[in-house]
C-alpha cells in the first residue's frame, strides 16, 4: 500500500517552516522519493508513519538544494534582500527522519546528512 504525498503537502510543510520552493523542483523530489514505497511497505510501516517519511525525505532534499527564505527586505532604491537557508533547521529534521525510519528505507535517498560532532571522553581509573 504505497502512501501519495502531494506538492500541496509539501508546500504546506514548507510554508510552516517559512520556505518555498518551485512546484516542478517539489515534484521531481516526490517521484525520487516514491522509489521507497517497496522499502516502506516491506518494513509495514502505517500510513501515520510512512506519509511523515515521505514528506521529511522531500523537504530534506529540498534543503539540499538551498531552499532559503526571505527575511527582509528594503527597497526605496537601497535595494536589499536577506535570505535565511534551511541549515537552521536540519539537523532537528534529519534526526526526525532518522527516528521515523527504523528500517533505513530514506538512506539511499539524496539527502545530505548534516554533520555532528562526535565527543569521546577518557577516564583514567
Amino acid at each position: 500500500m504505497a502512501v501519495d504525498i502531494t506538492i500541496e503537502q509539501v508546500q504546506e510543510l514548507l510554508d510552516s517552516m517559512g520556505f518555498e520552493a518551485p512546484d516542478f523542483i517539489i515534484e521531481s523530489f516526490i517521484t525520487i522519493a516514491n522509489g521507497i514505497d517497496d522499502c516502506l511497505d516491506a518494513s509495514n510501516y502505517p500510513e501515520s508513519t510512512a506519509r511523515p517519511i515521505k514528506l521529511y525525505a522531500v523537504v530534506l532534499m529540498l534543503s539540499s538544494a538551498d531552499v532559503r527564505k526571505t527575511t527582509s527586505e528594503h527597497a526605496p532604491s537601497g535595494a536589499s534582500r536577506s535570505y535565511q537557508y534551511f541549515d537552521d533547521g536540519r539537523k532537528q529534521l534529519a534526526n526526525l527522519l532518522s527516528s521515523l525510519d527504523t528500517a533505513g528505507c530514506t538512506d539511499a535517498l539524496p539527502i545530505s546528512k548534516p554533520l555532528s560532532i562526535v565527543q569521546f571522553d577518557v577516564f583514567r581509573g
